[in-house]
């Protein structure tokens, strides 16, 4: 007898739940059924390009599990696309998690896990805060990390010394807390 299956964990559920070709006028054809975990795993690798291992930890599964989500849903895409299929995401066995971990640096989000984190798995930022289910707002559920068209805004570009004004360009994945203004020593802060 099979091991049950786990649920896995989905943000939230994708908005459209088909898509279809342009000259699609036969409705007798047999879709493309595309689950929503294959859904989930595309849309963390390859539309947010979160690395395999951060996102089967998103997700509360393997490593290989989601590679083999992943490959599966390329497939299916790949096919659709090819052939001219209607895609159909279906699917209703996951489950979304009410707490969320929000980080300060990057904006970067995801959902809680087992794992208590201490760290942003994205820039590796120690400013991270904890959202709970009740305080998520529409706001929120518009930026591009929970698959929205996202609010435009983004890490700082620039550093800068807070008592001086001494600017320096930001570096990627590195806060501008831990670099020290030249100047007169002062941890540096985000600015636009």
């Amino acid at each position: 007898m099979p091991r049950p299956r786990r649920y896995r964990r989905i943000l939230k559920n994708p908005q459209i739940r088909c898509f279809k070709p342009e000259n699609d006028d036969d409705e007798t054809q047999i879709p493309i059924e595309l689950n929503i975990d294959e859904f989930e795993a595309i849309r963390l690798r390859d539309y947010l390009d979160i690395q395999q291992k951060k996102s089967a930890e998103l997700m509360g599964i393997s490593q290989p599990t989601f590679h083999r989500i992943l490959v599966s849903a390329r497939k299916k895409i790949s096919l659709a696309l090819i052939e001219g299929k209607r895609i159909l995401i279906v699917g209703e066995d996951f489950s979304m998690s009410k707490n969320r971990y929000i980080c300060n640096n990057c904006g970067f989000e995801w959902i809680k896990q087992e794992k208590e984190y201490d760290k942003c798995p994205d820039c590796q930022s120690d400013d991270i805060i904890i959202e709970t289910g009740d305080s998520i707002n529409e706001d929120l559920l518009s930026r591009k990390s929970y698959g929205g068209p996202g609010l435009g805004v983004g890490p700082p570009r620039i550093c800068k010394c807070p008592e001086c004004g001494f600017e320096y360009p930001k570096t990627r994945a590195v806060p501008c807390r831990n670099t020290k203004c030249p100047r007169c020593e002062t941890p540096l802060c985000g600015s636009d």
